[in-house]
């Protein structure tokens, strides 16, 4: 077995409320599990990392055996794995309420040294990890980087209202955000957390970009909700309408997750900057088609995937007129 990618982190089950109270059956998650999904529709070579409780097995590992993806780097550290309850708004943005204490969340996450254990005897090249802005978990990931000779894509756990309500300023927030950058190789973020954090308006694309190129990373990935996303260099942006491979979309939960797991496999695997948001669109699709991530991989979807990929690269490149080099 060759495992060049890891999804870390947790993963969760989730139910929907409506506008009318109304719930859904709840649906496997979580930001590690659907960035996994995001990687594996186009490579066997990646596995999960988290900690969850014993009962995955009856859902998640199923998936997992079905999609051949190993649960070698799955610890089983409490009965139950966390489940949530999400409420979207009308921007996109979603409440979510837990089952169980934030306390049960905070005892499953994962840390540097369960990567760093999960990458022993393997060629890594990259990873995938939502995580705040810590100093200290950013220290400690930058030593297992550097250890294991991988590289990291940072998905941001940003609320503006909390880091507003700690009194943090947004220069504060600005500087946390560059000292992370020189960990990440590469990072993602949504247009409602951009938006926040620059103080501009979500839709405000030329501006956003403008100000995430001046931050210090060579790879953004920016996601612009049912729009699509852009992937962002220090010199150009490459825009990337959504894709609905199977009709319009069921269900968006995941969707930022999903895309940006396969944004690091795709980056990670050298690929253009525009074949990168064009590949995390893709698989946003397919997570979109059903509540939870897309139940089957097979070799023929993972064709299918690949052939919709470079049929919209090809059209973005005659649109865009922009080079390989």
């Amino acid at each position: 077995m060759s495992i060049e990618y890891l999804a870390c982190g947790n993963i969760m089950s989730d139910r929907i409320e409506d506008k009318d109270g109304n719930l859904s059956e709840w649906n496997m998650g979580g930001p590690a599990f659907y960035a996994l999904s995001g990687m594996r529709i186009w490579t066997e070579n990646c596995k999960l990392v988290c900690k969850t409780g014993a009962d995955y097995k009856d859902t998640y590992g199923k998936w997992m055996d079905a999609n051949s993806v190993t649960r070698e780097s799955v610890r089983e550290e409490l009965e139950e794995h966390t489940r949530y309850t999400l409420k979207y708004n009308h921007d996109g943005s979603f409440m979510a309420t837990p089952s169980f204490s934030m306390e049960h969340l905070g005892y499953l996450k994962t840390h540097a040294d369960d990567i760093d254990e999960s990458a022993a005897g393997y060629q890594m090249k990259g990873m995938y990890m939502a995580q705040n802005m810590d100093e200290v978990v950013w220290n400690n990931l930058s030593k297992m980087k550097e250890k294991n000779g991988l590289k990291i894509m940072w998905e941001i756990e940003y609320i503006g209202s909390f880091y507003r309500a700690m009194g943090y300023s947004h220069e504060r927030v600005l500087d946390k955000v560059h000292k992370v950058l020189e960990v990440a190789d590469a990072w993602s973020i949504n247009s409602n957390e951009a938006g926040d954090m620059f103080k501009l308006p979500k839709d405000d694309d030329a501006g956003i970009i403008n100000e995430l190129q001046k931050l210090p990373t060579a790879f953004t990935f920016y996601r612009v909700g049912s729009r699509g996303s852009y992937a962002v260099t220090p010199t150009n942006a490459y825009f990337c309408p959504v894709m609905e491979p199977f009709g319009p979309s069921v269900d968006p939960t995941g969707c930022g997750n999903c895309s940006t797991g396969s944004a690091a496999y795709a980056h990670f695997a050298g690929e253009h900057p525009a074949m990168v948001a064009v590949m995390a669109n893709v698989a946003a699709g397919f997570n979109a088609a059903q509540r939870g991530p897309y139940p089957l991989y097979t070799s023929e979807k993972m064709l299918l995937a690949r052939k919709l990929a470079q049929d919209s690269f090809e059209k973005m490149r005659a649109e865009q007129k922009f080079q390989l080099s």
